[in-house]
């Protein structure tokens, strides 16, 4: 056995249900099945996160059935490396942008480039600070 340490172990994973898309949807709703064609959160969201240069540090990641079911909507659970998980049942197509938005709140408040920015911020400041 090797312990490892993924980038993801630092921030957190975002879970999404497969049966929902897989099964539940297709078989409870088939409109709504209609409606979301191919798209698939999961996928989204990995595609949105690696856009915006946090895929890595965040995870999202196809599971099986978690239990909380809710018809028409998909489970996600928001894992973070630190503080309580977090479980909503969101329509995948209607609500990704919000579901995306707390995954952020919840796992990365702040951009790589923003702390980056935030810190150049604070060293021009100390600088100012001793010429002034």
């Amino acid at each position: 056995m090797q312990d490892v340490k993924p980038k993801w172990l630092q921030t957190g994973l975002v879970l999404v249900c497969e049966r929902c898309f897989k099964e539940r949807i297709p078989q409870e709703d088939p409109e709504i099945a209609q409606r979301i064609g191919n798209f698939h959160l999961r996928n989204w969201l990995k595609e949105r996160l690696k856009a915006d240069g946090r895929w890595g540090p965040i995870r999202a990641i196809s599971t099986s059935c978690m239990d909380v079911c809710a018809r028409g909507r998909v489970t996600v659970c928001i894992e973070p490396h630190e503080g309580e998980a977090s479980v909503v049942v969101v329509d995948p197509l209607e609500e990704r942008e919000s579901l995306y938005e707390r995954i952020i709140e919840r796992l990365q408040p702040e951009h790589p480039s923003t702390v980056l920015r935030q810190a150049q911020d604070d060293n021009d400041n100390a600088k100012m600070t001793k010429l002034g």
